[in-house]
Formats: structure tokens, C-alpha cells, sequence
């Protein structure tokens, strides 16, 4: 199994200081009134069939699953969309469509037909979300990468739309601008979506890649309603690397604080627990599936069930 990657291609940080999250500097947690919603990102068990993982997110008490098209083509939509719903788990998402500026070797017209593809799959599998990534500069001007984008999502919404697929459009730290996409802060990508206006049209929100906007947490009510999916990891720094995240609760991303501003702004998605790390790649995935779940909920102040 390859490591994550769009081929050949498919964030402005903050200069403070990192924050420590309340879990590491000793504040109590405020837990939640409503019970968070979780999902395991297939992205961290690479080297496992679906069918395992359905089974282990089952036994750990997941709710859904987060889902990258490569694994899934390796079986095929229909079976994988049998196997998961026979498990009884909610397909929280979908990745990746994008590259509309022409870096993954496709053209514009290619990168509209393999999303096209992407949302019918989406709707077989029971995905709510899709995650866009638009794909770097690629040699044009902002104005234009921008420009181009926009044209994609025009062309997309509708159809996603009618297919009960939302769009989400990811922004991704500084270090990703210039191999996954040009959004690199939150403000660029809600432009863009503000252009939209499209119910179908909407954010995925990466903790790992913005934990360090400014002014994040007072932030997060702004835009949690167009929030799709919430993905959830944790890192000891800044991104340096495609694969350095670790197990909430274990760096210095304020968890702890993000998870409560969205929930107090009412957002009800899902939190995708996805561990992009060569350590975690590596390790003992029953043991790493059944803390990944812990640990969400500790950071987000809910009761931690024992699953084992």
C-alpha cells in the first residue's frame, strides 16, 4: 500500500508560540452536553484490508469511517459500500478529489470527470463529505488558481448537490502549498466558498493543518455551520513533514479547546481521527484503533468506555 499521496501533487501560520492544549497544561476539561460524534480515518491502518478495519472500528465503537478512494478502488465501491454497511458505520467522508490547476497530470476536463466519479462513488458509499484539495499554483498567478477553482466547484455543486454529496474544500498549512493546494489560511478558503453560497459547497477542517490561525478558537463559530467533517490528530509542531502527526493528546495542537468551540457552535459532523505518521503506519493497528477513539473523546472531556 502506497503512502497518502496525490500524484505529483495533490499552511500562513501564526508566528506565536505553540499553544498546549488544556490536556497537557493541567486545566480542567469542560466535557461536552452533547455526545461527539467519532470516526477512524482508514488513512492510519494503511497496510489493512477494509474488511478488517470495519470490523475493528466496530469493536472499538466507532460511528463511522473515513474513506481515500485508492484503498476503496482495490476492492471496488460496491463491495466495500456492502461490507461497510453491513458493519452498520456512517461513511463520514471521502478523499481526495482536486488538482483542477493541472499538477496531478490531468487536465481541467480530466480532473472534472474524476470528481464527477468521485461524487457518484461517494453516493454508493453513503459519504456525506468529499474532500477537495485544489492542487497548487502550478506556474498561475493566485487570482487565476483561484479563478480556476472556482469554475470546478460551479460545475460540481449542482451535481454533488443532487447526489447528497457536499463539496468540502480543504486548506492546508504553508509547507502542502506547493505540492496539495494554494489555500493555505482559512480566510482564502472561506472567500472562496462565500463565492459559492452553495449548500453543497462547504470546509473540511483539519486541526492539524490550522491549529495555528490566528485567533483560531474565537474563530470557529464563524464558520462551523459550513463545516463538514472535523479531522482530528494530533502533532508536536508545526507540519515539517507529510507524516508526523500522533494519537490526540500526545502534542501541543489545543484539541481540547477546538473540539468544545465546535460543539458549542452547534456543529454535529463527525471527527475523523486520522494519523498520518510512518510510526503509526507501523504499529500494533488493534491497539492503535481502540486509542485513537479513547483519546478523542478524553481530549473533548467525554467518558471513555473501555473497548477491550
Amino acid at each position: 500500500m502506497n503512502k497518502p499521496s496525490l500524484p505529483q501533487s495533490v499552511g500562513r501560520v501564526s508566528q506565536r508560540p505553540p499553544q498546549a492544549s488544556a490536556v497537557q497544561s493541567g486545566q480542567p476539561i469542560v466535557a461536552s452536553a452533547v455526545n461527539i460524534r467519532t470516526s477512524f480515518n482508514h488513512l492510519t491502518t494503511l497496510r489493512w484490508s477494509l474488511v478488517e478495519e470495519v470490523l475493528e472500528l466496530k469493536k472499538s465503537n466507532y460511528d463511522a469511517i473515513g474513506l481515500w478512494r485508492p484503498k476503496i478502488a482495490e476492492i471496488g465501491e460496491e463491495l466495500a459500500a456492502d461490507l461497510i454497511r453491513d458493519a452498520g458505520l456512517a461513511v463520514s467522508s471521502l478523499s481526495f478529489v482536486g488538482g483542477f490547476t493541472g499538477t496531478n497530470g490531468l487536465s481541467f476536463d480530466d480532473a472534472i470527470a474524476d470528481a464527477r466519479d468521485a461524487i457518484k462513488d461517494a453516493e454508493l458509499l453513503g459519504a456525506e463529505n468529499l474532500i477537495v484539495v485544489s492542487g497548487p499554483r502550478n506556474g498561475h498567478t493566485v487570482r487565476h488558481s483561484r479563478r480556476i477553482l472556482g469554475v470546478a466547484l460551479d460545475e460540481l455543486a449542482d451535481f454533488a448537490g443532487s447526489r447528497g454529496v457536499r463539496l468540502c474544500v480543504l486548506p492546508m498549512h504553508q509547507y502542502f502549498s506547493k505540492s496539495w493546494t494554494f489555500l493555505n489560511t482559512l480566510d482564502e478558503t472561506l472567500e472562496v466558498l462565500s463565492e459559492r453560497n452553495h449548500p453543497a459547497v462547504g470546509l473540511a477542517f483539519d486541526a492539524y493543518q490550522s491549529w495555528q490561525e490566528p485567533n483560531l478558537i474565537e474563530r470557529i463559530p464563524e464558520f462551523a455551520a459550513m463545516t463538514g467533517v472535523v479531522q482530528i490528530s494530533d502533532a508536536q509542531r508545526a507540519p515539517h513533514a507529510s507524516a508526523e502527526r500522533c494519537i490526540p493528546g500526545e502534542g501541543v495542537i489545543p484539541l481540547t479547546e477546538i473540539i468544545r468551540a465546535f460543539q458549542t457552535a452547534g456543529f454535529d459532523g463527525y471527527y475523523d481521527v486520522q494519523v498520518w505518521s510512518n510510526a503509526g503506519w507501523a504499529a500494533d493497528y488493534p491497539v492503535a484503533v481502540s486509542q485513537c477513539r479513547e483519546a478523542v473523546l478524553r481530549v473533548a472531556g467525554q467518558p471513555v468506555a473501555m473497548t477491550r
